[in-house]
């Protein structure tokens, strides 16, 4: 697994889906019209931040972005991209701004700036993505690509604040209103492990679909009045919770599975480079269960994917990454998403 993370402010967007989806959130992200369709992310004092990744040397950040002001943005090093290792900053990205001269992005090794890229247009969208090689001494490295292209990149650079090599959590940290200023779309973060997605995907969409039918296997107690899946279809901008006609499904049956059918991509034509799970799990009463998720190929092969250990009252998001279809081991293609069913199965 090389691609970590996406965002795409589709089927995640109020404070309490983000809560459940980061292993920390707080503040907001305005709604705002996204690059390609449905919404992006204006961050308004926001700070979202990820589970730990596991230690690696590289980092490839790619956004759409959108800089709608024309008034100066300084930097305040309180702001912009992070990547950290545990809870210590390594480097991050921060976006300057000049009324007459647009905005660029700045590299901060802590307060130490390591380089700056060329200036670009307001009112527009952009698609920039930001290669970090996070080491020490002369052994790190950047590279920032707009729309594709280098715009700059230089080697034998120190990115690596806390004296020590890698990172293992990416941040977004925002500490003044820009949700009518800046907006965030089609988000994706890579890792260097692997042989796959360890690098830059080119400008990219992210597409986010929710369940719209039963599945093959439905056998967890919906305690709403419509079918299972309508327990697990909301959308973005609700706050998904046991309460109305959809209610929760629940088990507390070992392999006991509920699989659900999803809506088909609509704005993915071409490749598919990863297919990120989220599974929203809780508690009835306290206690812990093992549930993992499952996928159905549209050849009807069902194989497991992570099994998530669920021991909180409070719903909580567990998210897995795949960059190729678990049962084939090959790269997706569109029909595995669109014919394809994804689940969950009581374990222990």
């Amino acid at each position: 697994m090389t691609t970590v993370w996406v965002e795409g402010f589709e089927s995640h967007f109020t404070g309490q889906q983000m809560q459940r989806k980061y292993a920390s959130f707080s503040g907001s992200f305005s709604s705002q019209a996204g690059r390609v369709f449905g919404t992006a992310g204006g961050p308004a004092s926001a700070v979202a931040i990820t589970p730990s990744f596991g230690t690696d040397n590289t980092i490839t950040m790619g956004f759409g972005l959108r800089f709608n002001a024309h008034s100066t943005l300084v930097n305040s090093g309180a702001q912009g991209l992070y990547v950290e290792l545990g809870a210590s900053e390594q480097c991050h990205v921060e976006m300057e701004s000049n009324v007459s001269l647009g905005f660029r992005f700045d590299i901060y090794r802590g307060s130490t700036l390591i380089a700056s890229s060329s200036r670009f247009a307001f009112g527009v969208w952009h698609y920039f993505e930001i290669q970090l090689t996070v080491r020490t001494g002369t052994n790190g490295a950047y590279e920032i690509r707009h729309n594709g292209v280098l715009d700059v990149n230089a080697g034998s650079v120190n990115l690596a604040d806390t004296g020590g090599d890698g990172w293992d959590i990416w941040a977004m940290r925002y500490s003044s209103n820009l949700g009518s200023i800046v907006r965030y779309d089609d988000m994706f973060v890579n890792n260097g492990a692997g042989s796959t997605n360890t690098s830059f995907l080119g400008p990219s969409i992210v597409e986010g679909l929710l369940p719209n039918a039963n599945g093959a296997t439905i056998q967890w107690t919906n305690n709403g009045t419509g079918d299972n899946y309508t327990s697990v279809d909301d959308v973005g901008t609700s706050n998904p919770d046991d309460t109305g006609a959809g209610g929760t499904n629940g088990s507390d049956t070992n392999a006991q599975i509920d699989l659900y059918a999803f809506e088909d991509l609509q704005h993915i034509t071409g490749t598919v480079h990863a297919v990120q799970v989220g599974i929203q799990l809780a508690m009835a009463a306290a206690g812990t269960r093992t549930v993992r998720g499952k996928y159905r190929d549209p050849d009807t092969t069902v194989v497991n994917l992570d099994s998530h250990v669920v021991d909180a009252t409070a719903f909580d998001e567990f998210t897995q990454t795949l960059d190729q279809n678990p049962n084939s081991a090959a790269a997706w293609d569109i029909a595995d998403i669109d014919d394809g069913q994804f689940g969950v199965e009581v374990v222990s």
